[in-house]
């Protein structure tokens, strides 16, 4: 009985074989002229779904990437009146102990330590606190309020 089953299995598996091999010699010109056009439309295209900066650009575009990157070219700067225009998610080597210390925190504080801290320095310097005062000392807390929101936004962000 054994035998028998495996003999049939043999000769469907055989016979799968030879339709599928008689097909593929048949058709071969058709399946290589398929492939070959493919390869040709598709020549200029990308093959993976990765691309990678260095495959794409020049030296120059990678400096210039990076100079954009750190805000050394001062348009992705966060320096101005204007907000943040950094699109790339803030500056990676940038050095945040100055903002710990105008919040008057330790480096290392936590997230609920920079909000009580950064909400005790904006009463504190808030601009409509000074509205009556001269205007040196307006300016004063407004650039203290700045530094402060810069701050906050820095190490909250």
């Amino acid at each position: 009985m054994e035998l028998i089953i495996l003999l049939m299995v043999l000769f469907v598996g055989m016979s799968l074989f030879m339709m599928f091999g008689f097909i593929i010699i048949k058709f071969f010109p058709i399946i290589l002229i398929i492939i070959i056009y493919n390869l040709i439309k598709n020549r200029n295209k990308p093959r993976g779904t990765r691309t990678y900066y260095y495959r794409t650009g020049n030296q120059q575009d990678f400096e210039d990437f990076f100079k954009n990157y750190t805000g050394q070219n001062g348009y992705y700067s966060n320096s101005g009146n204007s907000r943040s225009r950094n699109t790339f998610g803030g500056n990676p080597f940038e050095d945040k102990t100055k903002y710990y210390s105008v919040l008057g925190l330790q480096s290392g504080a936590s997230k609920e330590e920079i909000k009580r801290a950064f909400r005790e320095k904006a009463k504190m310097h808030h601009p409509d606190k000074f509205s009556n005062d001269t205007q040196e000392i307006k300016n004063y807390h407004e650039e203290k309020f700045k530094e402060i929101n810069e701050a906050y936004n820095k190490l909250m962000g």
